[in-house]
């Protein structure tokens, strides 16, 4: 019962930690607000926003990784272990996400290099 508790606390700390790095996030991404750009300020600050989700994807996908660490741990019973699949696919994805969203912001630093001033 207690690495279950542990691993419980440790992954309620990690997601606070988590959504503190995108209380920061001065502006979300909206499609209107996409398809509104026009300058290079513009484009820049679009760039500014994904590499701001990108990161907190990548933090969130470093806490599925933890948790499957945790419940892969020796001596846990088969749920777990279905568990820390479920964790791995879900770390795999977000980090696929960030990636996707760091190719978008460099798409969007080319616009802003084309838009000028």
């Amino acid at each position: 019962m207690k690495p279950l508790v542990l691993m419980l606390s440790v992954s309620l700390a990690a997601l606070a930690l988590a959504g503190g790095a995108w209380a920061g996030e001065a502006r979300k991404l909206e499609p209107a607000w996409v398809g509104a750009a026009k300058t290079a300020a513009d484009h820049e600050a679009i760039a500014k926003a994904y590499e701001a989700e990108a990161l907190g994807f990548e933090k969130k996908a470093k806490m599925h990784e933890n948790l499957a660490q945790t419940y892969g741990a020796p001596g846990l019973k088969a749920p777990q272990a279905a568990q820390a699949k479920h964790c791995e696919s879900v770390a795999a994805s977000l980090k696929t996400a960030a990636q996707e969203d760091r190719a978008l912001a460099t798409e969007h630093r080319k616009m802003a290099k084309e838009a000028g001033p």
